[in-house]
């Protein structure tokens, strides 16, 4: 990669950038840290809410599943979707299918990078595709959900990435 090739650019995002987008992001490089520590250099990871505002905490209870998870969200702040953002994204993960409708009616030109979670590189059954459920507000199964759906995505997606040969 040359020094001023362009990093592969992931954008994850949920409704408020506060809970399931935050803790992706930070999963998501821990992962690539400690998975693929080579690819750190080729891929960015940025996330966004559809309905953000700038510059809010991450959910108390996603800090401390994070910290259990053996990273932190304590710098993390809210961003909301900006043009900018969009145009140098190569894709956009969101949680539900009312967030990606959202971002093509606002962006429609960036239709082709705009897919939920599940949708990217996803070659099994389209029927077993769903939105990534969102614990905010919730008890301790529903955050343990999430996190179960959200480890076994970004597994997933890092593997398709490295078969596609982006890391």
């Amino acid at each position: 990669m040359g020094f001023f090739e362009k990093k592969f650019t992931i954008v994850v995002a949920c409704k408020a950038n506060i809970t399931r987008s935050a803790y992706l992001h930070g999963y998501m490089e821990q992962y690539l840290k400690d998975h693929y520590p080579y690819a750190r250099k080729r891929i960015r990871i940025k996330s966004a809410g559809v309905r953000a505002r700038r510059g809010s905490s991450a959910n108390s209870v996603v800090k401390h599943v994070a910290r259990v998870n053996g990273f932190s969200l304590k710098t993390h702040h809210s961003d909301p979707f900006t043009k900018k953002l969009v145009k140098e994204a190569d894709v956009i993960l969101v949680m539900e299918q009312w967030q990606k409708e959202e971002l093509l009616e606002r962006f429609p030109k960036f239709g082709d990078k705009i897919f939920r979670m599940m949708e990217y590189l996803w070659h099994e059954d389209p029927s077993d595709i769903r939105d990534i459920p969102d614990p905010t507000g919730q008890n301790t199964a529903d955050f343990e959900e999430f996190i179960e759906v959200a480890h076994a995505e970004v597994e997933r997606i890092f593997r398709e990435l490295g078969r596609e040969g982006i890391i």
